[in-house]
């Protein structure tokens, strides 16, 4: 069947949900059609047909030829923009316009040809083992914080976390030494068929079908980082472009500290690791590192030999369709 985004976009709501249903009929067990429901932002709309597996909702995300990485000589930054930039420019004593950096930090545009795929709406944290609530490290603790307190403790370069649910239960985890490389043959030893998404995948998922910088648009708040929660300095504590679902029905790219794993090892998106927020460069740069084409090799590449990093690793599976 033709599951090219063009095709899609072509059908109607009745002719979407048929083929999202031959779709579940071809898929292994334990996938079930949920909804083919739309998703908007910023004026950009999708229907997307919706699947379970498990606990996990995954989106058909339709493909054909597709055009992904970003125009930068479309862009025109706002002033509050280049306000941050020139702020970043004197901090920190570099040179060049906010224009080339945006050049310099992103993928240029292409057309690439990919398959149909379905992702995972929401990526899981990367790299942690559940433990047992009467492991003595968890027992000490549950004994030495309130309820209800996240904690992550390190000891022996071993970190235990404690997480409470809304539901009031208590989730324990123990972080791996697994490298990316690890991870990548784990999931395909499971013969379940997923992988992590290929670098274009990842970004032609982050986009939505967007050509704009990010995917809700060209231009972000420039008096605060994508972390700041109802900041008290006057800011608008409802701008949460970033944390809503994309016109695909992901929550991709909301937290510029996490970064996503892809199928090629040591290369990973949606994120700085944090390095220009906590490192104070300035808010326009904090909110760069969650562009649709965000690509740094300081940031994005690593040694798929090294522990990856637990708390700022993130990753969500792929089934591919043909």
């Amino acid at each position: 069947m033709d599951l090219s985004l063009e095709h899609w976009k072509l059908m109607s709501a009745t002719e979407r949900q048929q083929t999202a249903k031959r779709v579940a009929r071809q898929l292994p067990n334990g996938f079930e059609l949920e909804s083919v429901q739309t998703f908007e932002l910023a004026g950009l709309a999708n229907q997307i047909a919706q699947f379970r597996f498990e606990r996990a909702r995954f989106a058909l995300v339709p493909g054909g030829l597709v055009s992904i990485g970003f125009d930068a000589g479309r862009w025109t930054p706002v002033q509050d923009e280049r306000e941050s930039w020139a702020k970043t420019v004197s901090d920190y004593g570099i040179t060049g316009r906010i224009e080339e950096h945006v050049t310099h930090a992103t993928t240029r545009r292409r057309q690439v040809e990919l398959n149909p795929f379905l992702i995972e709406a929401l990526p899981h944290e990367a790299g942690w083992q559940p433990i047992d609530l009467h492991d003595p490290t968890v027992q000490q603790i549950l004994a030495e914080n309130s309820v209800g307190r996240n904690i992550d403790y390190s000891r022996d370069h071993i970190t235990t976390r404690v997480r409470w649910s809304t539901g009031g239960t208590v989730i324990a985890q123990r972080a791996r030494n697994v490298t990316h490389a690890d991870l990548i043959a784990e999931l395909a030893a499971t013969r379940a068929g997923f992988r992590y998404p290929t670098p274009d995948e990842w970004e032609y998922a982050c986009g939505g079908g967007a050509w704009t910088l990010f995917r809700w648009g060209d231009h972000v708040p420039c008096d605060r980082y994508p972390t700041d929660v109802n900041p008290a300095g006057g800011f608008e504590p409802d701008w949460d472009h970033h944390r809503q679902p994309n016109a695909f029905g992901l929550q991709i790219a909301t937290d510029p500290y996490k970064f996503e794993l892809t199928h090629t090892p040591g290369i990973t998106r949606g994120g700085d690791g944090g390095t220009a927020s906590c490192g104070g460069m300035g808010f326009f740069m904090g909110w760069l590192a969650l562009a649709t084409a965000y690509f740094e090799d300081h940031t994005c590449k690593h040694d798929p030999a090294e522990t990856i990093a637990h708390g700022h690793t993130l990753a969500r599976r792929v089934f591919p369709l043909t």
